[in-house]
């Protein structure tokens, strides 16, 4: 008895992290905190290099499914492909020798290469002024909202957009509306979503979108050649998955794995669920598909007993060598 409490406790206390990145980038909007500046993300890395063994996602996967020792392992991933990954990232990375595992969504392809979450922000967040009222058809109601005062953006209503966070208070009323649309736009289909966009732009007068670019094939091709990079996939559209059906789920998984496999001649393994969002079809539809593992973003620590297809990630915000190292510190003392 007392053996079998021990490797229980073994097995707790032997855990890996798997750190999620989006942007290696300093910007004045950054409501859901994707951005990590260069400068920190290289003292990121100096700090990783100097005391944790980081392996490729791939290989972590492999030793929790085999249930071999964890201790002292991390790995880096990064979601949805944005070019700052390419020119900002990928030199930090390659000058530390670091690993790194990339999910990327078939964007490249599309007409569009903006996500609609940037073009929401850059229309509501960042448009000097905004006409005062605002009539959506959403499915199954009108949307209807008045920014009142808010329709112009002044000095101290843009002090409040860059230092606003998600689960912060909504200080002002562009806020209260570029939240409110970004919850509803989120479950929608991805012509829904369009649509939106399109009438938003429209009601703007938004003519250019200054949006954060994206990798292009050129990129992905250059990222794919290098032996410490891993190329996952993060589906066709970037859909939230626990609002698709199973079939729907299969085409959107399988269809970015067949577009990056076919760009870049690798084998994807990999997947990553867009937005962490996953139902209880999800699972079984990555394995089906052959997939090796699937990461979400539940902020726990990896360990033996892990789902293989919902491993958990802990967002890195933008904090410098200090906080990170405060941040990890944390990390461990909170293992049970």
């Amino acid at each position: 008895m007392a053996s079998l409490f021990q490797n229980i406790f073994k097995s707790r206390k032997e855990t890996a992290l798997v750190l999620m990145y989006h942007r290696i980038a300093s910007a004045s909007v950054d409501p859901w905190d994707l951005c990590v500046s260069p400068e920190n993300f290289e003292a990121h890395i100096e700090y990783l290099k100097g005391n944790y063994q980081v392996i490729p996602m791939h290989e972590l996967a492999a030793r929790i499914r085999k249930r071999k020792t964890l201790k002292n392992l991390l790995s880096l991933t990064f979601d949805d492909g944005y070019l700052d990954n390419f020119t900002e990232a990928k030199p930090i990375l390659e000058k530390y020798s670091v690993p790194a595992t990339f999910y990327l969504t078939a964007k490249f392809e599309a007409q569009e290469k903006s996500y609609w979450w940037d073009i929401l922000e850059q229309i509501i967040l960042t448009t000097p002024t905004l006409p005062q009222k605002l009539a959506l058809d959403i499915p199954a109601k009108q949307f209807v909202f008045d920014l009142q005062e808010s329709r112009i953006l002044t000095a101290s209503a843009k002090t409040e957009i860059a230092q606003w966070r998600y689960g912060h208070p909504l200080y002002n009323k562009r806020l209260e509306l570029f939240y409110t649309l970004w919850m509803e736009m989120k479950p929608m289909s991805i012509a829904g979503q369009q649509e939106i966009i399109t009438n938003l732009q429209q009601w703007a007068g938004v003519q250019e979108l200054d949006t954060p670019p994206l990798m292009n094939e050129a990129h992905i091709m250059q990222m794919a050649t290098n032996p410490l990079f891993e190329i996952g996939a993060h589906t066709v559209n970037h859909p939230a998955l626990a609002f698709l059906s199973a079939e729907e789920q299969k085409n959107e998984i399988q269809g970015g794995r067949y577009t990056l496999e076919r760009l870049t001649g690798r084998s994807i393994t990999g997947l990553a669920y867009p937005y962490g969002s996953l139902n209880q079809d999800t699972p079984r539809v990555t394995q089906t598909l052959g997939f090796d593992y699937a990461v979400s973003t539940s902020a726990l620590h990896a360990t033996q007993r892990s789902a293989i297809y919902d491993l958990p990630r802990f967002q890195v915000k933008n904090m410098n060598a200090k906080d990170f190292t405060s941040m990890l510190t944390g990390l461990h003392q909170s293992k049970v």
